[in-house]
């Protein structure tokens, strides 16, 4: 026989997950990643969802001479802030359902 009680606490669960999640989101979209590189040169804000909030560039990088060095530069920025924020964001997903943090794409599921 199927026990309803049991599918009452596993519906209470999941709404319980949900709203952690929830909770989650907003925490990431608050969250703020900062990444330098070039010493400093290069400033890239990102938030725990992976959206760029702010890039700040030195003045001296700003002419054609160094056109190369800053694309570099900013592609390095936005790559390491980019897995920052995915392993922020697993961390905190995983906490917020209950699943293991090393779970290949956690990020992505939610």
């Amino acid at each position: 026989m199927f026990n309803f009680g049991d599918l009452g606490n596993m519906m209470k669960m999941l709404k319980d997950m949900q709203e952690n999640i929830k909770t989650a989101k907003e925490e990431l979209k608050n969250e703020e990643i900062i990444v330098e590189v070039g010493g400093g040169m290069v400033k890239v804000i990102e938030n725990g969802l992976g959206e760029i909030l702010d890039i700040q560039i030195d003045k001296s990088l700003l002419n054609e001479e160094n056109a190369e060095v800053l694309k570099d530069l900013l592609i390095s920025a936005l790559n390491e802030a980019n897995v920052r924020s995915k392993e922020v964001m697993s961390e905190k997903m995983a906490k917020a359902s209950g699943l293991p943090s090393n779970i290949p794409g956690l990020g992505n599921l939610f």
